[in-house]
């Protein structure tokens, strides 16, 4: 959200749809009501095939397009921080929050990376946690998700491991992974991150090959090629790449002040890559330069294909025009002169990704974010999602604030990373109104 703004809420009047090839900048705050898994499809539009085990829902656009749209409860139902007081109220940088079945929030935070047990009226309880390499502790946290079985489980990325929780938030086990940097190769590939988790415990691990870029010179836009990810699932000693999807490609300018170079970098702006998604028993992959998603299970197969026939859109020069316009203000975090220059090298005529993300929440249903430029060059206030049931059908469209401050896609609530006045975190839970 916005530091300090007030959170401006959905009057009683039908929000309307914006462009599909990115979104205004007018912050609402919405999401999803109705059912909270699968719904029943709709009457047209929408065919489904099946072959050799693996279903295919194939939808029109027309289907998407005339979709109902969610919404949020006004107030939140819980806010987490504070300003000043006791240090488990005050955060640094908050990492990921959870709400667990037992109405317990926790919230993970990102400079000592403890996990911070409050009850459900926002009342600490406990911490686990911390910088270090014993049981539960952490070099690095990334992939944070919740389990089926109840707890959550983290990724650590430095320490090459994996560590799962148990609902008291105690570790109930630590995994070391198969991913290493010296002497393994992930498909040819020294080096591999950690991807996620399913809510199945299932651990994935990703590296990308890319083809070597250009030498670096001085004060041109250079690009680096966008290279393949591959995705694999940890299994036993070993890591299995089950798929892979286009990497994304990068635009470099390099600058030297008094002799020191500098370098800046963009993700190319309007170029179509790979996304995925992590949910409670299924993996989504998606290529952006078509409306076409892969649904696997925790242990690595196709079960689902999901495809939009849409007809792509190009960007305009007026587009263009419209994000040159935003760079130096704060709708932007890069430097006015390196944006306008790697703008001015960017040509109107191509095509408009689909979608710039994947997210799955807690009932198994699939959002898929309309394009919206890279976050280095546009901060989005507005963000429209569509949302499929866990079966793939087309449910609504909602409009949230910055994705990148969606902490947790709940069942019956969202839970969203917000700044004060004074530049503070805390956690807000707002809950899902269903008539």
């Amino acid at each position: 959200m916005p530091t300090g703004d007030p959170i401006p809420m959905p009057t009683g009047d039908p929000i309307p749809m914006l462009p599909r090839t990115f979104a205004s900048l007018a912050l609402i705050l919405s999401a999803a009501c109705g059912d909270p898994g699968a719904g029943p499809p709709p009457a047209t539009g929408v065919v489904i095939t099946d072959s050799a085990d693996i279903e295919v829902v194939d939808i029109s656009a027309e289907v998407l397009d005339t979709l109902p749209v969610w919404t949020f409860s006004a107030e939140p139902m819980l806010t987490i921080g504070k300003t000043t007081g006791e240090d488990p109220y005050l955060f640094a940088r908050v990492l990921g929050a959870f709400r667990l079945a037992s109405g317990e929030v926790v919230v993970v935070e990102g400079v000592g990376f403890e996990f911070r047990v409050f009850g459900p009226d926002g009342v600490h309880r406990t911490s686990r946690g911390g910088k270090g390499e014993g049981p539960g502790e952490f070099g690095g946290v990334v992939g944070l998700r919740k389990r089926l079985v109840g707890g959550i489980a983290a990724g650590d990325d430095r320490l090459r491991r994996v560590t799962f929780f148990d609902d008291e938030i105690s570790v109930e086990a630590t995994r070391s992974s198969s991913c290493r940097v010296d002497g393994w190769y992930f498909n040819g590939v020294a080096i591999c991150y950690f991807g996620g988790f399913t809510g199945e415990d299932a651990a994935f691990w990703y590296a990308t090959r890319r083809p070597p870029g250009p030498q670096m010179r001085t004060g041109i836009v250079q690009r680096t090629p966008a290279g393949i990810r591959y995705l694999g699932l940890e299994s036993g000693d070993s890591i299995v790449v089950v798929d892979s999807i286009p990497g994304g490609g990068w635009a470099r300018i390099m600058q030297s002040f008094d002799g020191t170079p500098y370098l800046w970098s963009v993700p190319e702006i309007f170029a179509p890559e790979g996304h995925w998604a992590f949910g409670p028993r299924l993996v989504a992959l998606g290529e952006s330069s078509r409306y076409e998603i892969r649904l696997r299970g925790s242990s690595g197969e196709l079960r689902r294909v999901l495809r939009v026939s849409r007809e792509p859109e190009f960007v305009t020069s007026a587009q263009l025009d419209s994000i040159r316009s935003l760079m130096g203000t704060p709708a932007s975090i890069s430097p006015k002169d390196l944006a306008l220059q790697y703008l001015d090298d960017v040509q109107a005529g191509g095509q408009i990704p689909f979608f710039s993300e994947l997210r799955f929440d807690d009932a198994g249903r699939l959002w898929v974010a309309d394009y919206v430029p890279p976050r280095v060059l546009l901060l989005p206030d507005t963000i429209w999602w569509t949302v499929f049931d866990r079966d793939a059908l087309p449910l609504a469209r909602v409009a949230t604030g910055r994705s990148d401050n969606i902490l947790e896609l709940g069942e019956d609530h969202v839970l969203l990373r917000e700044t004060d006045e004074m530049d503070v975190q805390r956690v807000a839970m707002y809950r899902i109104e269903r008539e």
